[in-house]
């Protein structure tokens, strides 16, 4: 689409110039006019010839493109244009998670900012455990990819750009096992990812992150992150200073850090499960009979925005509830969603979907206006930032649509990324079949059949039968069909075709091997000895590929865990066929291995439930990593 910004616009060419790096947008001289006015809701008029943008903040001007170029490619130049929209939240924000090893780079950031501003996001929180340069420690983020102070300000430039308010989420307590791992960081220590409270040297580190913070971005506002800290006071601290109550020091803890962030004139904001899990007898954040004591109500101050997030109900009576619970403080509240990219190498659309539309909904009715988008990338950030997409492109429509039409939104998607969202949508069938019952609990077949040994096939008795193998072959034929295509979408879809044809040849090797065994049926074992062979091959294509995939979106410094991994499938696999043949040839007596019984670990009894396994350590092998 080439456009020319009239006088009324001219101050968002910095933003609209960038826009040509992730999709069809130019300034031209010969471009369609394009105006801004100031208004108090979303208004896009074309008559044909000029375009008229109303709205109240940026923001809604690069949405505003984006419906405008939606509406070109779809109807034609000449033909008219009047949408009106009324956004039900103030502030929609998208979070990124920067710390489990995939680090994405200035330019595939700055890339999805452009996406996301033409969706119509506000806000870009980046999550940032120990990835950022931090003075006077030098193991803190050390070869883990951080970013440097004049990175984050060239980033907060390029968002600033587009109407996006860059906002950093950093940990101020809990989840800094890296940097605490390490020996120079035992005086900071409480357990081995949480700090040590009370101490003058955790508030100096503190303070130091936030300087840091207050000098690379422009916002006033910070998430200070406090999240899962289950163990405060249990580790170094109980030994140094004998038991105190958890809750207590989490009050010291929050004053301190939010007078940190106050001094340096931040607004802060923080996870509130420290809060309910406090007021709960088994320590959870979700017990559905909760009631909060007015003490610990009164001890959440009101300067500190609490973030209640919850990826989990497919109720909207539960979000009722717990939205409920959080306004019995006095305190600002945000709700925080989660797009399930922390399965393993692909989102789960279906399980996002089923718990975003009650939230979403329950959040609009209980007036919440500021909502969040998180995308986790739990045990090695194996899921592609562009594979999220879709998920970012369903908040915008609900925010400011209302809608959840899987039509609607691919169109938008379409037009806001270039990404199809009917070849996204069918991520979700990596990890599950159709013959699994529904009441499955999060089953996540695409990591454990990745990563299980082929030899000593521990979920093998848990995946008999369900047609796992089967549903791969469709995938693969799906995936292939989509990279095909030669568009700029197109590694993402070879390398999940690559997925899907490992999948195929290896989901069910296990247990087609542990059968053949028993039985002595020597020619079925060539034939997996064969298929062990091919499918070491294509796990060889498929880590190039993911490698390839990790190098436009990320930092090297993280995909060695995935290297590590795939060349142990790959080897695992060709030790199989070796010791396969060698039983044929009768070099060896015995497989011990396959002449152990199976046991389920993940399917319920006498059901066809399975439930997922999410942590490669736990996966890989029954003895000791």
């Amino acid at each position: 689409m080439n456009i020319r910004l009239e006088e009324t616009a001219v101050s968002f060419q910095p933003g609209v110039s960038l826009l040509s790096s992730a999709v069809d947008i130019f300034i031209t001289t010969n471009g369609i006019p394009v105006a801004w006015e100031n208004s108090d809701h979303l208004v896009i008029y074309y008559d044909g010839k000029k375009a008229l943008i109303k709205g109240q903040i940026p923001s809604h001007f690069f949405r505003g493109l984006g419906l405008l170029k939606e509406h070109l490619e779809t109807s034609g130049k000449d033909s008219s244009l009047t949408i009106t929209e009324q956004p039900v939240f103030s502030r929609l924000g998208a979070s990124f998670d920067l710390s489990r090893n995939a680090v994405m780079t200035s330019d595939a950031l700055t890339r999805m900012f452009c996406r996301l501003a033409l969706m119509g996001y506000q806000e870009v929180y980046l999550y940032t455990e120990d990835t950022y340069d931090l003075p006077d420690y030098p193991f803190f983020g050390y070869m883990r990819g951080k970013y440097s102070p004049e990175e984050i300000r060239f980033l907060d430039e390029k968002a600033c750009s587009l109407g996006l308010e860059l906002i950093p989420c950093i940990q101020t307590l809990g989840h800094l096992e890296r940097f605490l791992h390490w020996e120079s960081s035992t005086a900071l220590r409480d357990t081995p990812d949480v700090l040590l409270v009370d101490e003058d040297a955790c508030y100096k580190l503190i303070e130091s992150m936030i300087a840091q913070c207050r000098s690379c971005y422009r916002t006033d506002r910070i998430h200070v992150g406090m999240d899962e800290a289950m163990h405060l006071g249990l580790g170094a601290y109980l030994k140094k200073h004998g038991y105190q109550e958890p809750f207590s020091l989490m009050q010291r803890h929050v004053r301190r850090v939010m007078e940190i962030a106050i001094k340096y004139n931040f607004r802060p904001m923080m996870w509130s499960d420290m809060y309910f899990r406090c007021a709960s007898r088994t320590n959870d954040y979700y017990e559905e009979n909760l009631v909060i004591p007015s003490s610990v109500i009164d001890s959440a101050p009101e300067e500190m925005e609490l973030v209640y997030w919850d990826y989990y109900h497919a109720e909207q009576s539960f979000y009722d509830h717990y939205i409920r619970l959080h306004q019995q403080f006095h305190a600002p509240l945000c709700f925080a969603g989660g797009m399930w990219t922390w399965l393993g190498p692909a989102p789960d659309y279906d399980v996002f979907l089923r718990n975003a539309k009650p939230a979403l909904l329950s959040c609009m009715q209980n007036h919440i206006t500021h909502v969040i988008l998180t995308t986790w990338g739990d045990d090695g950030g194996e899921t592609s930032p562009q594979a999220m997409l879709l998920g970012f492109q369903y908040y915008a429509e609900f925010c400011y649509r209302q809608t959840f039409d899987k039509q609607h939104v691919c169109s938008r998607l379409l037009s806001c990324t270039g990404a199809d969202g009917n070849a996204l949508s069918l991520l979700s069938s990596f990890y599950k079949t159709d013959l699994l019952s529904p009441e499955s609990d999060l089953p996540n077949g695409a990591k454990f059949l990745l990563y299980q040994d082929p030899l000593l096939g521990i979920f093998d008795l848990d995946i008999e039968g369900m047609g796992f193998a089967t549903q791969y072959a469709n995938l693969e034929q799906c995936f292939s069909d989509y990279s095909k295509r030669n568009d700029s979408w197109q590694n993402l879809y070879l390398f999940y075709a690559l997925l899907a044809k490992v999948l195929k040849n290896k989901s069910e090797l296990g247990i087609s091997l542990f059968h053949a065994y028993n039985e002595k049926d020597f020619d079925r074992l060539n034939e997996l000895a064969v298929q062990a062979e091919e499918s070491s091959a294509d796990c060889r294509a498929l880590l190039e590929q993911w490698r390839i995939l990790w190098e436009m979106e990320c930092r090297p410094f993280g995909f060695e865990i995935l290297e590590i991994r795939l060349a142990g499938v790959c080897s695992r696999l060709e030790t199989t066929s070796r010791r396969i043949r060698a039983f044929c040839m009768g070099k060896i007596s015995e497989i011990e291995e396959l002449s152990i019984q199976r046991l389920p670990l993940l399917r319920k009894k006498d059901t066809d439930q399975l439930h997922g396994i999410y942590f490669w350590k736990d996966i890989v092998s029954a003895a000791k990593p």
